[in-house]
């Protein structure tokens, strides 16, 4: 079944409104993507197999990878070996993650050895790191577990991958889709979608690297990004220094009702606001989260979700805070890929087509539509990143489950 035709017929089934707008997609990047070399249990046995976006060759480097690791002197090191990540620039270049549970010398002396190959022989590794993890089991950086802690250990190169043919980075541990052809072109289609003012403020929740934010960064009066990972928070310093954006902020903190109800009960933060929300694959929002949101009274409300049984509960939660869905623009990350993903415009309810008295514009500060928070308004501070290529640094961060809130 032809995808949109897919989203047509559920739209139908749930009764839910709004235009399907054309499914939003861009020439897939050469190479693949991102692709994990992955240990997993075959037939009783343990073995490394290959895991990438379905139907893409495997890259030649990566084949040649691979036989490096089946060298005699490397074997203790690839026994190892929890799986091998291949972060993609989108140019068929990688960054390399390394998860291994190494014990002993000879292990750690054929992990280096491994290194000094890759760095001799291929170009094409931009850098290559290990991490571990705890709990201490295989991960996917395309959907990162949402409480582990990762400690990542320099190898080579630098912690941050700058994306082909653009000025953005992003950490190696930070998310983005398998295949960035489609992402790298989301901030354009946004603004295009939206069509902001001017003075119109934007609010990115769930903004991992914050791509978009920065491409967007130049349509709204100012940008703040929300993330609770410490990866999201290093991709953001980097990106705002190497562009020299001065409008944007960063909140290290989890999304919830008292965060929400804090940030729009200053007085600096009153306007009109847009909220771009980006959830993980399985992650709903709290129907008390949504109407915390509602309440904030934003003009619109972009969410974007993974399936689409969660869809209709989220438009449905939107619909019982008082917003109307205005359309939905469906996303192919890649056209190999079988789901797409559905990015939903929701405005508020001033025509009363929900059957409840129309929302009416205000003049009011959000100050006083809200209850005061008695903590001062917060201040940017930017931080000087460390340095990328010190050998033997290491970086711990803890479960972004539970963050301290921090402002950047």
């Amino acid at each position: 079944m032809d995808k949109k035709q897919k989203i047509s017929d559920w739209a139908k089934e749930n009764k839910i409104p709004g235009k399907v707008q054309a499914v939003f997609t861009a020439e897939p990047e050469i190479g693949g993507g991102d692709w994990r070399y992955v240990a997993k249990e075959i037939k009783g046995r343990t073995a490394l197999v290959w895991a990438g976006i379905p139907d893409e060759p495997l890259p030649k480097i990566l084949q040649k990878i691979e036989e490096q690791l089946n060298k005699e002197h490397l074997r203790s090191f690839k026994r190892q070996i929890f799986q091998i990540i291949f972060r993609s620039n989108g140019n068929a270049n990688y960054g390399m993650l390394i998860q291994a549970g190494l014990k002993t010398t000879e292990q750690s002396r054929a992990y280096k050895a491994f290194l000094d190959y890759l760095q001799r022989t291929h170009p094409e590794i931009l850098c290559a790191h290990s991490v571990q993890t705890k709990p201490s089991f295989p991960f996917d950086t395309s959907n990162p577990p949402p409480a582990m802690q990762y400690t990542l250990h320099k190898g080579f190169g630098s912690e941050y991958i700058q994306l082909a043919q653009s000025k953005y980075f992003f950490h190696i541990l930070d998310w983005l889709p398998k295949s960035k052809g489609t992402y790298l072109r989301f901030g354009e289609k946004l603004s295009e979608w939206l069509h902001p003012a001017k003075d119109d403020r934007l609010l990115c929740c769930h903004s991992g690297a914050a791509i978009e934010a920065m491409q967007l960064s130049k349509n709204f009066k100012d940008v703040h990004c929300l993330d609770a990972r410490e990866w999201a928070k290093l991709s953001f310093v980097q990106n705002i220094q190497s562009l020299q954006i001065k409008n944007a902020r960063f909140y290290h903190s989890v999304l919830n009702e008292t965060w929400v109800k804090k940030f729009f009960a200053g007085e600096i933060n009153k306007g009109k606001w847009t909220i771009i929300l980006n959830p993980s694959k399985s992650e709903l929002l709290t129907q008390s989260l949504t109407q915390a949101i509602a309440g904030a009274k934003p003009e619109r409300v972009v969410h974007i979700v993974g399936d689409l049984k969660n869809a209709a509960k989220e438009a449905s939660r939107w619909r019982n805070s008082g917003y109307v869905l205005r359309k939905i623009m469906p996303i192919e990350w890649h056209p190999n890929l079988r789901r797409l993903e559905l990015a939903m415009l929701f405005v508020p309810d001033r025509a009363g087509l929900l059957g409840r008295k129309p929302l009416a514009k205000t003049s009011q500060p959000l100050s006083q539509r809200i209850s005061p928070a008695t903590n001062e308004p917060y201040v940017f501070r930017q931080k000087s990143s460390a340095s990328d290529n010190r050998r033997g640094a290491q970086r711990t961060s803890r479960p972004h489950s539970l963050p301290k809130e921090r402002l950047v």
